[in-house]
């Protein structure tokens, strides 16, 4: 019994395939690569966006947004309440709490129920490296905001 090798499966690559180019099955005929989505610019380089879980304590934690801001472990913050935005800066608010050990940050009570967080939540956090800020957004928030967007992708019906 004599055994017969088989053809590559996957052809060789060309110098057009190389440079983007491919080719019709079968034919050899060239095509141009499909087109990419412009993808629109951002308006702005100094925030740092996160998304993340605030337990029934009030305690969030994103390393990303903690490391661009530049916080550590033990940093004295404190938090407020605007436009219906949790406002988190260091020597901010009435009442100082330290950053934990992970760098989560402690939201008090009194702040989550005047953004009406009754619960465990995921919210929208957008961290200021240069004004030392961070915002967190609640979910009844991000729905109000964003309202009329989605009607309009969703052909006026949400």
């Amino acid at each position: 019994m004599r055994s017969v090798p088989l053809p590559p499966l996957v052809p060789r690559l060309t110098l057009p395939d190389r440079q983007g180019q491919r080719r019709e099955a079968g034919r050899g005929l060239l095509r141009k690569p499909l087109p990419l989505p412009t993808v629109p610019e951002l308006p702005r380089r100094d925030v740092v966006f996160g998304y993340s879980a605030m337990d029934h304590t009030g305690r969030i934690i994103d390393k990303l947004i903690m490391a661009s801001l530049g916080w550590k472990p033990g940093l004295k913050v404190g938090s407020d309440v605007r436009e219906g935005l949790i406002v988190i800066a260091p020597g901010a608010g009435q009442r100082m709490r330290r950053l934990g050990e992970r760098c989560q940050v402690s939201v008090p009570a009194r702040v989550r129920q005047a953004c009406r967080i009754e619960g465990p939540e995921r919210v929208l956090l957008a961290g200021f490296p240069r004004r030392q800020v961070l915002l967190v957004h609640p979910a009844a928030l991000l729905g109000h905001l964003t309202a009329d967007l989605h009607a309009a992708v969703l052909g006026g019906g949400a």
